[in-house]
């Protein structure tokens, strides 16, 4: 069931002023944050709109601009009768904003049942309402939806009787701007003898009965609708945050789609996660079944977020299809990918999904004292929702980045459209686990030109079984003859007219095992690590590597020459503490 947002106690702009501690959001800000969270239904007592003489001091309430580029349904008592009603409702109407009286066909003016204004649009029940809001959803408007609720309460005439006279005094005293309202409101509040406090009480359960039964009908209304991803695409204007939200099906984008969809070099396919890291204090080893003293950060991460962020701040402008929860976790890992990473169009090709399982999607890593992997859990249900990339959109690429989180069937799909269209595939395995599976798919390994598996997912894609951890060291401690081995039967499943593979053995460097053509002899070479590293954090070591490698790809080095260059850039971010990334990632390492 949708949740309902009442007023809250926050200033998001004024946070950390202790001041503020106690205020309350206006209108405009509480829908903003409402539709961060994925809320759609929001109620409060009366929204604002145009003041009286703004012809002259152009004095209209953000609320109108808010309610014209955020789709959420906003619940009230109609607009304060302190302001010009039907100018607001004229300005409503420009901006597009559906606005409907429950039960009623003279527009509410808060604390009077009747404005003198008529209702642009009367509903009669909550059905009704969710049903014009989600039809305005599928049909991708940008604008949320007003439901103005009459005020029935007896004392309710009396108090726009005192408000009307109090307007009148305001004008005798040549009262004006912002100094009106709190004129207004003491005035009131002495005529009125507490009545008004008494009515706007009332008027506020009132509008959130009727709140409540439209969330309520919005979730059973949207259960009932066939299995869509709601994909968020914003887009900004000046200092204007316009979303605009649209039904596709988990084989977007399409060449269909209304907006033109970003194009690059380089497309990724992957997982956008949250991180969550714990370390515990330097020089103490991790005690099971207890809490251990340590630093525990969060960031942005997912192998293929990661490695478009690599992309990103090297300079080759990438696009990035994955898929995040309808929330703000998923709409912070968006915003930030295209203002802080250099990825392109990322609101337009990152799937938004909507459902209680659909959270967007967090990894909790726990590392040992030297900084690598000890467990983690990952939850990602949400990333089985990954959109495959249009034809047209590969078409204008010349190599395609994939890591395991989609399911096999989105991997092969996607790797073959590729091939097809002449684009190189990249992969990372991710994971043990899904090595596994993508070990198991001979369609999938036979679009592969290149692969960054670490020793554990190396065995695993070779045979498409996991190893035991006595097999897993031993690998890393017999000459690599079974990394080879497992290299050589991994090469003869990959693309036959060349294949690279690129194991990352942490303090023992990077293994490169190359094919130049069918049966053509597989060359080995090892990279030994950088001497006197200080690992500070592991977990987006390999994710910068590829990302580093691929783009000295792109710019024309050799494929040995692509591995130094991807260990220089993994230094950065072993060395970061808080990121998977290193922030300090720059396209002057592409070009060593």
């Amino acid at each position: 069931m949708r949740d309902i947002v009442l007023k809250l106690c926050w200033l998001p702009q004024y946070h950390c002023h202790p001041f503020f501690h106690r205020k309350a959001t206006t209108v405009a800000s509480t829908m903003r944050l409402a539709h961060m969270a994925g809320i759609e239904t929001f109620v409060t007592g009366g929204t604002g709109g145009v003041h009286r003489g703004a012809e002259q001091t152009m004095d209209v309430s953000a609320d109108l601009h808010e309610l014209a580029r955020t789709p959420v349904l906003v619940v009230s008592a109609g607009v304060k009768s302190i302001l010009d009603v039907r100018l607001t409702l004229e300005v409503l109407e420009t901006m597009g904003v559906p606005v409907a009286a429950y039960g009623a066909d003279d527009f509410p003016a808060f604390f009077s049942p009747r404005s003198g204004a008529s209702t642009p649009w009367r509903i009669d029940s909550a059905s009704e309402a969710a049903t014009a809001f989600l039809a305005a959803r599928r049909l991708g408007l940008p604008s949320g939806m007003l439901v103005a609720v009459p005020n029935n309460d007896p004392a309710g005439e009396a108090v726009e009787s005192a408000i009307q006279e109090a307007l009148i005094e305001a004008a005798e005293a040549e009262i004006v701007g912002r100094d009106v309202t709190p004129f207004v409101l003491s005035r009131v509040s002495e005529k009125t003898a507490g009545d008004s406090l008494r009515s706007n009480t009332a008027l506020v359960s009132n509008n959130a009965e009727v709140a409540a039964d439209i969330a309520v009908a919005i979730s059973e209304a949207a259960l009932e609708e066939p299995p869509s991803l709601s994909l968020c695409v914003e887009s900004f204007h000046g200092d204007e945050h316009v979303p605009k939200f649209h039904s596709v099906t988990s084989s977007f984008p399409s060449s269909s789609h209304p907006e033109k969809l970003p194009t690059s070099r380089v497309v990724v396919l992957g997982g956008s996660v949250v991180d969550l890291v714990a370390k515990p204090e330097e020089g103490t080893d991790l005690i099971p079944g207890t809490s251990n003293p340590g630093r525990c950060s969060e960031s942005d991460g997912g192998v293929g977020r990661n490695v478009a962020e690599v992309l990103g701040r090297l300079g080759a402008s990438p696009i990035l299809y994955s898929a995040v929860g309808n929330d703000y976790l998923g709409q912070g890992i968006i915003s930030r990918l295209e203002d802080e990473c250099g990825v392109v169009g990322a609101r337009k090709t990152v799937a938004t999904v909507s459902g209680e399982n659909n959270r967007t999607a967090t990894y909790l890593a726990v590392m040992n004292s030297l900084g690598d992997l000890h467990t983690a859990i990952a939850d990602a249900a949400v990333l089985q929702h990954i959109p495959v990339p249009s034809q047209e959109v590969l078409a204008a690429a010349d190599v395609l980045v994939m890591d395991a989180n989609a399911p096999i069937d989105t991997l092969a799909r996607a790797a073959r459209s590729a091939v097809d269209t002449g684009v190189d595939v990249f992969f990372e395995p991710t994971s043990v686990p899904k090595a596994s599976m993508t070990g198991r798919s001979t369609e999938f390994l036979s679009c592969l030109t290149y692969a960054f598996p670490n020793v554990a997912e190396i065995l695993a894609m070779a045979d498409g079984w996991s190893d035991s951890p006595e097999d897993i060291d031993e690998a890393c401690h017999d000459d690599l003859k079974t990394l080879k081995t497992a290299a050589l039967e991994l090469l003869r499943q990959m693309r036959p007219q060349e294949a690279h593979i690129i194991i990352t053995m942490g303090e023992d460097g990077v293994l490169l095992a190359s094919r130049h053509g069918p049966g053509a002899k597989p060359i080995f070479s090892h990279f030994p690590p950088e001497d006197g590293v200080v690992v500070e954090n592991s977990t987006g070591a390999g994710d910068t590597l590829c990302g580093a490698f691929v783009k000295a790809r792109l710019d024309g080095h050799e494929v040995a020459s692509a591995v130094k260059i991807g260990m220089e850039a993994a230094v950065k971010s072993l060395q970061c503490r808080d990121r998977a990334i290193s922030p300090t990632l720059s396209s002057k390492i592409s070009k060593c």
